[in-house]
């Protein structure tokens, strides 16, 4: 059974008895006004005076015998929202002009007549005690629906239960729009009706006619500081305080059951983390793979996989095992909505010293950098001024794979890319295909190659630098890094031509005359940038 909406309209107040024998000049749009208060106005310059929603209660004192002051009171009433004006016609106003007539009816602004004299005391004691009275019905009605609220959360009867409640409550059409899911419309809504109602919403239309700011009225259903849905109550009528507060109500005992729901989801799935790691080891067939992720999102086109690896550093780790993971599993909860917002399904787990991102594409593969890119940048932002920052470390991003079975690739390659940074530092770009020349140095590393490897091309040039301080091997990384150029080199270290000539000969003698030979050359630079990953730049 649908509640009072708790609000008093113009038509309504023409019914009480005090009211009988007034004359009303007013259209249905303008009967159905919303009257929150009762004022007496008697100044013609009305200014700030009004909080809008008042009903005006005067002689005509002011004005009654100049018609252009009587049409710029009207209008300002107008303008500040008033909700009708009631006018004693008798020893100032005799009778209302047809200009404030016509004013009146083309704004659908009510005009109230008494052609009897009225005491205006009497009309604001009824009025007054009638607001006084639906306010405090408003907040018992209010204690009522946050009570039925709370036993429904309980009750754990889900999401569809909360819609009708405050449906049942407030009798206006309740929408909801969940990110990535259908939306639901307590009453049903025709599909065609739906379809364009959502589309609106959409596409930013909902509000474009000032009467609809009055008949809908939204409210985002936040969690963790993220969007998870959005809810809009709509009526045939401007919405009452108690239905937008009810609203409210209802918008919070949603977001506590979307994050409870949630929760519960990401508890289930941080269970089906061995899945996930048996996937990570290469033993799962396509098929087993395919059935999984449909399982988890039946629509799911996916066309590539990579893994996101995530240093999970010593402080992160303490401040989730005092929270028994829950803090983690709030976390997963956002990112999995960030993500998905970016077209990309996320399957987040915790293995070894890292948190592992699975992130299957279910667009394609253009602009995929671009689009992890942001989610992650997103998610970090999420962190910012908190003590848990659990995806603001080294990343490593691994290469981008089609065929879903061999995700251990991305697995093996995003651990390469976070080993590297570790070594040398945060990469501008941490996705493997961009690690170039890293990826050689990082394996000769592995086979403990680096040493023979600087020791053979730039040792002499090093151990010259130690013992006399000579800026040789500076000398050959610019020299090198310009193509052989004399000018350009002796320009960007600063020194005369004669001062490179004669360092350039000193290399020639450590390295060989045929240092500059292509083969030579190549290997000498990669020696170069072997002494950068393992000591740093060279200066």
């Amino acid at each position: 059974m649908v509640k009072t909406v708790l609000q008093l309209t113009v038509k309504e107040i023409l019914e009480r008895p005090l009211f009988h024998k007034a004359e009303a000049i007013a259209s249905e749009e303008a009967l159905n006004r919303i009257v929150k208060w009762v004022h007496i106005m008697e100044v013609t310059q009305v200014g700030h005076l009004l909080n809008g929603h008042e009903l005006i209660l005067c002689t005509g004192i002011g004005w009654h015998d100049d018609e252009a002051l009587s049409l710029l009171f009207l209008q300002q009433l107008i303008d500040s929202g008033a909700s009708g004006l009631c006018i004693e016609l008798g020893q100032y106003a005799k009778q209302p002009f047809d200009k404030m007539k016509a004013l009146a009816k083309r704004e659908s602004f009510p005009l109230i007549f008494f052609h009897e004299e009225v005491r205006y005391i009497d009309i604001t004691q009824d009025l007054h005690a009638y607001f006084i009275h639906q306010h405090h019905r408003m907040v018992s009605e209010l204690e009522t629906l946050s009570t039925e609220l709370n036993q429904l959360l309980l009750s754990g009867k889900g999401m569809m239960s909360l819609l009708r409640l405050l449906h049942q409550t407030t009798g206006a059409q309740v929408a909801f729009f969940p990110l990535g899911a259908e939306p639901h419309f307590v009453p049903h809504m025709p599909r065609a009706k739906a379809d364009s109602f959502y589309e609106q919403w959409i596409y930013g239309k909902m509000f474009a006619e000032p009467q609809q700011k009055r008949i809908i009225a939204h409210r985002p259903i936040l969690a963790l500081d993220h969007l998870f849905a959005d809810l809009l109550l709509q009526s045939k009528l401007e919405l009452s305080e108690f239905q937008i507060l009810a609203l409210d109500r209802a918008a919070t005992a949603i977001a506590q059951e979307m994050m409870r729901t949630k929760h519960m989801e990401e508890r289930r799935r941080h269970k089906e983390d061995l899945w996930s790691v048996d996937w990570l080891s290469g033993k799962h067939s396509a098929n087993d793979v395919q059935d999984y992720i449909r399982s988890l999102k039946p629509v799911a086109k996916l066309t590539g996989v990579t893994v996101i690896l995530f240093d999970f550093s010593d402080v992160s780790k303490q401040l989730a095992d005092k929270d028994d993971g829950n803090l983690l599993i709030q976390k997963n909860m956002v990112a999995r909505a960030i993500f998905e917002g970016e077209g990309l399904l996320l399957l987040p787990l915790l293995l070894h010293d890292h948190i592992v991102f699975i992130v299957l594409d279910q667009l394609s593969a253009i602009q995929f950098k671009e689009r992890l890119l942001r989610a992650i940048h997103r998610l970090q932002k999420t962190e910012q001024h908190q003590e848990a920052a659990f995806f603001s470390s080294h990343i490593g991003i691994g290469s981008y794979i089609k065929q879903l079975t061999n995700v251990q690739e991305s697995y093996e390659t995003a651990k390469e890319t976070l080993a590297i940074q570790k070594d040398i530092g945060p990469l501008p770009s941490p996705f493997y295909g961009d690690l170039h020349l890293h990826k050689i140095i990082y394996t000769l590393k592995k086979a403990d190659a680096l040493p023979a490897l600087m020791e053979e091309y730039i040792g002499p040039v090093v151990a010259s630098d130690q013992e006399k301080n000579g800026h040789l091997l500076q000398t050959l990384n610019v020299y090198l890094r310009l193509s052989g150029s004399k000018q350009e080199t002796a320009k960007a270290l600063f020194i005369a031509r004669q001062t490179l000539y004669h360092r350039l000969d000193k290399l020639a003698a450590l390295l060989g005359d045929d240092f500059m030979e292509p083969k030579k050359r190549l290997t000498i630079e990669l020696a170069l940038r072997a002494y950068e990953y393992v000591h740093g730049p060279i200066i």
